[in-house]
């Protein structure tokens, strides 16, 4: 009778349906006999799936904002984004020159790929039309290149190649 008792007070304090362990509903539980509260007991169990240690919350981890968890500010760059010319030293660049029309950096990539690994690849528009910069995992690669490509063929139009230099201004 005790444990009928306690369980039937932890119910009502935890929002219970009010009905008890005798049916009765309407919010008055009334005794059962221990050996038919013992079976109810058991179905209720089995019902559930054998468990009987009711509802358990689960661990939750502590919260911590985005950027404390490595993302940092805002959206990260991806792959290949946030590269550019700038970012490998002017001994490892190559500017290439005379690339016919409609020339992507896909085919100019492939052509130069002869001559070493390619790391980035462009082809200029508007001002820079015609031309095109690649930069090389190494400075022997870009060095190779220079002397190898430069004359060579490319969707029939022979390209220059020559060392990466920055534009002099005028004077």
């Amino acid at each position: 009778w005790e444990a009928q008792k306690a369980e039937r007070s932890a119910a009502k304090g935890s929002g219970g349906d009010g009905g008890g362990k005798g049916g009765g509903g309407g919010g008055k539980a009334g005794w059962l006999p221990d050996h038919i509260w013992e079976a109810q007991k058991a179905e209720r169990a089995a019902a559930k799936g054998g468990w009987q240690g009711g509802w358990q919350p689960r661990a939750q981890p502590v919260w911590q904002p985005m950027f404390a968890m490595g993302g940092g500010w805002g959206k990260s760059k991806g792959k290949g984004k946030g590269k550019s010319m700038k970012s490998f030293p002017p001994s490892q660049r190559v500017w290439v020159g005379s690339l016919a029309e409609g020339t992507t950096w896909k085919e100019l990539q492939e052509h130069m790929d002869g001559a070493g690994k390619t790391k980035w690849c462009e082809v200029f528009e508007n001002k820079g039309k015609g031309t095109g910069a690649v930069a090389f995992e190494t400075d022997e690669e870009a060095a190779n290149a220079v002397a190898t490509l430069n004359g060579s063929a490319l969707k029939g139009s022979a390209i220059e190649c020559d060392v990466w230099a920055k534009k002099e201004e005028a004077a």
